[in-house]
């Protein structure tokens, strides 16, 4: 297929870059690894009159260790987040689930950045022009129906990312800049929960950096996923799961994120409570585990159906769970 005409912008200074934004606001896609947008130039999902590069903004890259947090570049490549001996030490979820991603040439392609802000996807959406022009208009194409959920009154395309359930597992922070002002907002704002828009991000910020906070004591973390092919798709059910130890030994901080079973990634805030104040041996992770899974949405809309991937996410998620807890004793 080939890709709609557009003008290419290729900033050399992220202020140069902040300034395009402001100018061309919603006419720009911003594009780094391209291992998602050019898929979706591609099918005709978006036609933007320019397309800016930003992969070779120096200042977007590295994995910086400061002293009360680990700081990486939006555009460290997925490769280099998975080969870190930093990360793989210490945020071990974090790793995993850049590893779990993609093959080797689209992880090198990509960015922790791109992954972060992928949009939602449907197999009633993410079609060809042709293919779409024999179906109804759903809600994310600005219609007023639903081809998934008949009589579905919103949107429920599903947020498929590795990266973000991981971060919001360790509470981290990005940097969104534009133009005079920057913020800094935990991960877990950045998502609506709606299908049709599903970040939060303004159309002349740009999203520069992430933040992660240094864990002290004993703690653990990981990420296990649901796939077809086991090296290349994306995550059909997921869970990342963090654990961290009291002076006593029982769980002083946990938290349980699952991915791929709604617009968002989302935070099982019942299986913290749950789990608080327990020695990890007695922790009851099956209960965690179906907390996990009322809170995930089962719909016929990816490729395996939908009531399978909501049971795989309560097995994902006590699978997460164990292996943070393996992790904890890994690392004493």
């Amino acid at each position: 297929m080939k890709l709609p005409p557009f003008q290419y912008l290729e900033p050399s200074t992220v202020l140069e870059a902040l300034s395009m934004l402001d100018t061309y606001r919603d006419t720009v896609q911003i594009i780094a690894g391209g291992t998602e947008v050019v898929n979706r130039l591609k099918l005709r999902l978006i036609s933007p009159d320019y397309l800016m590069d930003i992969k070779k903004l120096p200042d977007l890259g590295g994995i910086a260790e400061h002293e009360q947090s680990i700081v990486i570049g939006a555009n460290v490549s997925l490769n280099e987040i998975r080969d870190s001996s930093l990360l793989q030490d210490k945020y071990k979820a974090i790793a995993e689930a850049a590893f779990q991603v993609a093959a080797p040439p689209l992880a090198n392609m990509g960015t922790i950045g791109g992954n972060i802000l992928q949009n939602t996807r449907c197999l009633f959406y993410n079609q060809s022009e042709i293919v779409l022009k024999g179906l109804g208009v759903c809600h994310k194409r600005g219609g007023a129906s639903c081809l998934a959920v008949k009589g579905g009154k919103r949107c429920f395309s599903v947020y498929l990312g590795d990266i973000a359930p991981a971060l919001i597992a360790f509470d981290a922070k990005c940097v969104l800049e534009k133009s005079g002002s920057r913020r800094t907002i935990p991960i877990i704002d950045l998502f609506t929960g709606m299908g049709t828009q599903p970040l939060s991000i303004e159309n002349n910020e740009l999203l520069t950096g992430i933040i992660i906070p240094k864990q002290n004591g004993a703690y653990g973390s990981a990420y296990r996923k649901l796939r077809i092919r086991g090296s290349i798709d994306y995550p059909l059910a997921s869970a990342a799961a963090f654990l961290a130890l009291s002076a006593d030994g029982k769980l002083a901080a946990s938290r349980l994120v699952i991915g791929a079973a709604g617009c968002a990634p989302k935070v099982v805030a019942r299986a913290s409570a749950a789990l608080s104040g327990k020695l990890p041996e007695d922790a009851d992770f099956a209960a965690a585990a179906d907390m996990a899974y009322e809170l995930s949405e089962g719909v016929d809309n990816l490729a395996l159906p939908g009531d399978y991937r909501r049971k795989m996410v309560r097995v994902l998620a006590q699978r997460a769970l164990q292996g943070a807890r393996a992790d904890i004793k890994r690392g004493m």
